[in-house]
């Protein structure tokens, strides 16, 4: 005998285990194993207790109107609100587990955000109790497995922020197994290829060189292979309603996955998905996710318009890392009002991730205004601070500009952070007809013929981008700058537009065998992807 169960959206098709228990022990002759001389009474207690035995009657995994609201309440990162609710669902229905798995998601959210070692140490311990009393039940249904698995995988992301990576590693293939055996078992299954995809996704960004660590853990998969997993389960929300609380989070997952992973992104695709979406502006994870989104098109104002017009929901957590990215906006199109952006950010946030490089842009923004002095008050902050991120390139460049005491070129970083911003002809502007004598020093001249050649690069002009780029590689190929490394990889690019593959790959292995420079995580990590989409 077959059974399907299947978690519904609506109390409506609420399948109660109960009864299907009850329906399997009926459909059974247990007479010869009593006697035939057991009253109906009798009957009944006995065939009672069998159920109530059994590991199967006690468990349910139902998307219920509780649950559904609950979920929406932790995406606007309303946990009080989402706790209320999943008490009262505890109440009414103690024998469903999908609560567990919202709990989960929150001390997620709360530990990524936060980056509060105290609340990842709750989520390991709350985790390690939950899958347990999951494993317990999970022959019974698809959804056994994909809690798990997705709990397992929010514990590995919510680790790297930690730099456990032993840990991460280990999540992930807990993970991995779990959610590759689950879609054995249930091949129709939609929801599991959330887990299932973002894991092929991160498994084909891994350089090649790193591949055997991966096929030594068993575990293979594709950058490819994972988006179109994504984007079947995207697709599914639209066509399943009882899968519709699925689709904000794939929208999100989906964003930032692209904009860092795709080389040609379809914007116009990218930018349907954020249509039609209710209460954005009271969903936090869904503006970071636009934010990115226009930040990788260049539009900023799109981004300055869509934070400062965000409400902020009475006790609900704050993703201060918002405040971080309007100061950031705002002082790519020369706002100075990005400073009240920046200190809410440094005197709120606790966490370690872009402190640094928020008191860097604070001291351009008294730079810019001439105030020479709030700009070393500023940058001096970056050695005061001991809690440093060394997985943020932003940071350690920040760190850098600090001990080195070497003041920004004002020209030049106007045309930086102009550019940044996508204002491309305001930025040529700043440093067009300049010669090179107005710049001294040879970080300058770098930045100089660098700056050029990303101009002419965003307005189309490939040969003169090329021609600078070129320069910039061989005046500073050994210099602990980034300009020249960061000019190998887009020479490598645009190699690899005009289909010259040969050439390409020699730029990107150049830009790899450059070493100890700014943004060194971020540029190696471009490159290597281009070297793997080469290589195949």
């Amino acid at each position: 005998m077959t059974l399907k169960f299947k978690a519904e959206h609506s109390n409506r098709k609420r399948i109660n285990l109960i009864s299907l228990q009850t329906n399997l022990f009926t459909s059974v002759n247990l007479r010869p194993f009593f006697g035939s001389g057991l009253s109906g009474l009798r009957w009944r207690i006995i065939l009672f207790c069998l159920i109530l035995s059994t590991q199967f009657a006690h468990a349910e995994f139902i998307w219920n109107d509780n649950c559904v609201e609950a979920y929406n309440e932790v995406s606007k990162l309303n946990f009080r609100k989402a706790n209320q609710i999943l008490t009262n669902e505890k109440k009414l229905h103690p024998d469903n587990l999908i609560p567990l798995y919202i709990e989960s998601e929150m001390d997620f959210l709360h530990s990524f955000i936060s980056e509060d070692e105290v609340i990842l140490d709750k989520l390991k311990k709350n985790n390690e109790a939950r899958i347990d009393l999951i494993e317990k039940n999970k022959e019974h249904s698809p959804y056994s497995r994909l809690l798990i698995g997705e709990m397992y995988i929010q514990m590995a992301i919510a680790r790297v922020k930690f730099e456990e990576f032993i840990g991460t590693m280990y999540d992930t293939r807990k993970a991995y197994k779990i959610l590759t055996e689950n879609k054995t078992l249930y091949p129709d299954f939609k929801p599991n290829l959330r887990g299932i995809g973002i894991i092929h996704t991160v498994i084909g960004a891994i350089p090649k060189n790193y591949q055997w660590i991966v096929n030594l853990l068993g575990m293979d998969g594709s950058i490819k292979q994972g988006f179109s997993e994504l984007k079947q389960l995207l697709a599914a929300t639209y066509s399943h309603p009882e899968l519709s609380w699925e689709r904000e989070d794939i929208i999100v997952i989906l964003t930032f996955l692209e904009v860092s992973l795709e080389k040609d992104k379809n914007k116009d695709i990218l930018r349907k998905r954020f249509y039609n979406i209710n209460d954005l502006d009271e969903k936090p994870m869904l503006q970071f996710a636009k934010s990115v989104f226009h930040l990788a098109c260049s539009e900023n104002d799109s981004i300055i318009s869509l934070l400062e017009n965000r409400k902020q929901i009475p006790n609900a957590y704050q993703i201060d890392y918002l405040n971080y990215m309007e100061g950031t906006a705002r002082l790519n199109n020369l706002d100075f009002s990005a400073e009240k952006s920046f200190l809410l950010y440094v005197n709120n946030y606790k966490g370690k991730s872009f402190i640094n490089s928020a008191w860097q842009r604070l001291a351009w923004c008294r730079l810019l205004q001439g105030d020479i002095r709030g700009y070393q008050t500023y940058i001096n902050h970056c050695l005061e601070n001991t809690k440093i991120n060394t997985l943020s390139d932003e940071d350690s460049q920040a760190t850098k500009e600090a001990q080195t005491k070497e003041v920004p070129n004002i020209p030049l970083l106007r045309s930086r952070v102009l550019f940044d911003g996508g204002y491309y002809i305001r930025s040529l502007n700043e440093i067009a007809g300049k010669p090179m004598s107005a710049f001294p020093k040879l970080r300058d001249q770098l930045e100089f013929t660098y700056r050029l050649a990303r101009i002419f690069d965003k307005t189309g002009k490939k040969d003169k981008a090329e021609q600078y780029y070129i320069q910039t590689l061989n005046n500073g190929d050994m210099k602990p700058y980034y300009f020249a490394a960061n000019s190998a990889l887009m020479l490598g690019l645009l190699k690899e537009e005009a289909g010259d593959t040969v050439v390409a790959l020699d730029y990107f292995k150049k830009c790899l065998a450059m070493r100890n420079h700014e943004y060194q995580n971020s540029i190696d990590q471009k490159a290597k992807a281009g070297i793997n989409r080469l290589s195949k």
